[in-house]
């Protein structure tokens, strides 16, 4: 397994380059990147899902593996907006309330599919000085708490 920070560097140095020339026939990808979020939001993503990671892995039992993925991660994939744009998600309302695009805020991967869509596109996206103070304070919250958790497991 690699840590965080090499995870970026595997992205920035082998997956970018490739996904820049090889794709479907008929699909063209128009990138638009833009150095400096890349290079200030990869690792910061990475140290946050290092994070939650270390966060999940001692709060869970090895035999509940099974149900971390299911009540856990399917839902972070599957609303982290990866497959759509946030402002999408404002389409879905009940009574004028958009709920699902309040829901999604509490999700960690909104906020770095957000910022790679800026990094990587000039397509809209949520702003920079959101994403960058939510995803330290997630960074923050999930080591802190990940830490506690290695901590006394270590010592019980």
């Amino acid at each position: 397994m690699f840590s965080g920070a090499t995870q970026g560097l595997i992205f920035v140095v082998i997956v970018l380059p490739i996904a820049a020339v090889v794709h479907a026939p008929g699909v063209h990808a128009h990138l638009s990147v833009h150095w400096w979020v890349v290079l200030t939001l990869v690792p910061l993503a990475c140290l946050a899902m290092t994070s939650l990671g270390l966060l999940l892995g001692t709060s869970f039992e090895p035999r509940n593996t099974g149900v971390m993925f299911g009540f856990v991660v399917l839902p972070l994939v599957f609303l982290g907006g990866t497959y759509y744009q946030w402002t999408r998600l404002s389409l879905v309302h009940v009574g004028g309330f958009h709920w699902l695009q309040v829901l999604v805020l509490a999700n960690p991967l909104i906020y770095i599919t957000e910022g790679m869509r800026a990094a990587f596109t000039d397509t809209s996206h949520m702003p920079l000085y959101v994403i960058y103070p939510v995803l330290t304070a997630f960074c923050v919250l999930f080591l802190g708490l990940g830490l506690r958790n290695f901590r006394h497991r270590v010592l019980s």
